[in-house]
């Protein structure tokens, strides 16, 4: 087929293979279907990333066994599978199962997106265009799906969505099956001989026992719980033989010497660094969708602006490091540009507001994730040494999901604590000796008395209405309060990164056998 046939169903394998990740697009509604809390959602996603993260490693030797057609096929089959049963059956520890195998092709159909791209560019231009044009599809995914599962939850029900997928995959198969040469290898078939399938289990177990611990550590009180503590315990040994396994085996599922490497480790930490601050972001939906009580449809301009952002940044910054620009100075420019976020955020964020306003903040957030992605990979990946690097490959999304997993606990920590300061100050004010909370109730009731309410339904409801506005100032304040604290923490890593001099004059260097992450 032609390029451009042969890039278009490249780059639906890709979106499609991140579908899954739409489902948590609205997780109210999600907690509305199942009956779960907002942590079992969160357990849900990382379940999903956590199965794509382990699978990677393994997926390395694999795909080069199997011919290409037949392994993206199977992946699809098991894919639409899964979507069936959720579709079928509303029950939360089957819809966990679905996520774990949804997590293993989702890694399949990456690792064999990657595999088509990569190994044909040999010039270092080619590669930071195919590297922008990568992480500028993984980082619009999530707006292009919110959008999807904001126009199906208007019309229909939560399980609708996996209906929708189901149908996503069939024109897919068909797709592959007119465009793809059913007897095309990658590579020479290599047999599956010494596969660290023992390794795998273990790396498997200690990225979900980790997320588990990250969810529910602070529901469940951190180490003053008894089950968290034996996890955290259970999950060092775990890494222990890990280690102890790769370090003695001729071909490990993952190989420790990347770890020698300063700049890689560097590289590593603001990635994670990164994720923590890009996590920040889901508090701005839960504020449009909670206190200004925007409707699903009315978010799809949010989500427009991140694209454009997003999209727009990331062509402007793979210009720029192609023209030889310092790595860390683009890497600080977009850490500059997420602090102005959150200043614009700390100003705007009220219970009073349009959804409107919230539109060029939002540009924004998606030009700060834009300029900092590509210079963060390019400065991680070029570090590690040739003869290594599909390890830097497959430690690298290990810190994306380490850091997506450590925003949630740090969000969910950070959230509990200004939210918990902010009701206390209110507890101290709102009081019966405060003269002005009468008057203000009593104003209240008027106002529904005059639509024609009895005086008790006026002072029912005025109660009530007074309860919600309470609730909704807290969060305001919160929220503005959480956006201070991540402010704060961005100006400190910029102060890090400039005085850091080991880092100042890092040349890129993407050699052909270093593939993304």
């Amino acid at each position: 087929v032609s390029d451009w046939v042969a890039r278009s169903v490249i780059f639906a394998i890709l979106m499609t293979c991140l579908f899954s990740f739409a489902f948590y697009s609205s997780p109210v509604a999600a907690m509305g279907y199942y009956g779960i809390q907002s942590s079992d959602v969160q357990f849900g996603m990382v379940v999903l990333y956590g199965s794509t993260v382990a699978f990677l490693a393994l997926d390395v030797r694999i795909v080069k066994y199997f011919e290409a057609r037949k392994y993206l096929l199977t992946a699809i089959a098991l894919n639409a599978i899964c979507s069936l049963i959720c579709f079928h059956f509303k029950d939360y520890a089957l819809f966990m199962v679905c996520q774990f195998v949804q997590g293993i092709t989702c890694a399949l159909m990456s690792g064999i997106v990657l595999l088509l791209i990569f190994p044909r560019l040999h010039s270092m231009h080619a590669r930071v265009i195919a590297y922008s044009i990568l992480y500028g599809s993984i980082q619009i995914a999530a707006p292009l799906y919110s959008i999807y599962t904001s126009i199906v939850l208007h019309f229909f029900d939560f399980n609708w969505l996996f209906y929708g997928y189901t149908v996503i995959l069939i024109i897919l198969t068909f797709a592959v099956l007119l465009t793809m040469n059913s007897k095309a290898r990658f590579t020479k078939k290599m047999p599956l001989y010494q596969l660290d399938l023992i390794g795998y289990v273990l790396y498997a177990s200690l990225i979900l026992v980790f997320g588990y611990i990250m969810v529910y550590g602070r529901q469940l009180g951190w180490f003053g719980s008894s089950l968290i503590t034996t996890l955290s315990v259970i999950n060092l040994i775990i890494l222990s033989l890990f280690i102890i396994r790769e370090l003695k085996l001729k071909r490990p599922l993952i190989n420790l010497q990347i770890f020698r490497t300063k700049n890689f480790i560097i590289g590593l930490l603001m990635l994670i660094t990164f994720y923590i601050f890009k996590g920040s972001n889901g508090l701005a939906y839960g504020y449009l969708e909670v206190i200004l009580g925007t409707d699903p449809l009315s978010t799809v301009p949010i989500w427009m602006a991140v694209i454009m952002g997003t999209v727009i940044s990331m062509f402007v910054t793979s210009r720029f490091v192609l023209m030889g620009f310092n790595l860390v100075k683009i890497i600080i420019l977009g850490f500059v540009v997420m602090a102005v976020y959150y200043v614009y955020m700390i100003q705007f964020v009220s219970i009073h507001g349009e959804t409107s306003d919230f539109i060029l903040p939002l540009f924004m957030y998606g030009v700060a994730t834009g300029v900092l992605f590509v210079p963060i990979v390019s400065f991680t990946n070029s570090s590690a040494p040739p003869s290594i690097a599909v390890n830097a490959s497959l430690v690298g999304i290990l810190a994306r999901f380490i850091g997506f997993t450590a925003g949630l606990a740090f969000s969910n920590e950070l959230q509990l604590f200004t939210k918990s300061a902010v009701r206390e100050k209110v507890r101290e004010t709102i009081t019966e000796t405060n003269p002005q909370l009468p008057v203000t109730l009593l104003d209240i009731q008027k106002q529904y008395a005059t639509t024609g309410n009895d005086l008790y339904t006026s002072k029912t409801i005025s109660a009530a209405y007074f309860n919600k506005m309470v609730v909704q100032q807290i969060l305001a304040r919160a929220t503005r309060d959480y956006y201070t604290l991540m402010l704060i923490g961005v100006i400190l890593v910029i102060i890090i990164l400039i005085i850091l001099p080991q880092i100042k004059k890092v040349s890129l260097k993407l050699k052909k056998n270093q593939m993304p992450y």
